[in-house]
């Protein structure tokens, strides 16, 4: 029997892409979804009992079944959001003192 909400996270794929978008991260990857996927997802772990497994669909068309214990994280990025992060990047490097590139390239720009 199918679930009911299994037809919008399909209709999620025919949707253009959007410059904001949401990353979800896990121990088991990094997947972009967008702004009412990110919602689903959400409502998804905000649920009495929490659900052991979280269905969804990135915004390639991916079909992903994840752990919901793997979730490390959920957030919104946009051109504005990821413009202000490397300003805020660039200010500390310069607080540091430090120009080398090398140091901080374990920072993702999301």
């Amino acid at each position: 029997m199918a679930e009911p909400r299994e037809e919008p996270r399909e209709q999620e794929r025919l949707r253009p892409l959007d410059d904001a978008y949401f990353v979800l991260e896990s121990g088991a990857g990094s997947w972009v979804v967008s702004r009412e996927m990110a919602a689903f997802v959400e409502r998804e772990l905000d649920r009495e009992p929490a659900p052991q497994w979280v269905r969804f669909v990135d915004v390639t068309g991916a079909r992903v079944r994840l752990r919901t214990d793997l979730i490390r994280d959920l957030r919104q990025s946009s051109a504005e959001i990821r413009a202000l992060w490397r300003r805020f990047m660039q200010d500390r490097r310069k607080e540091a003192g430090d120009d080398d590139d090398e140091s901080w390239s374990w920072l993702i720009d999301w």
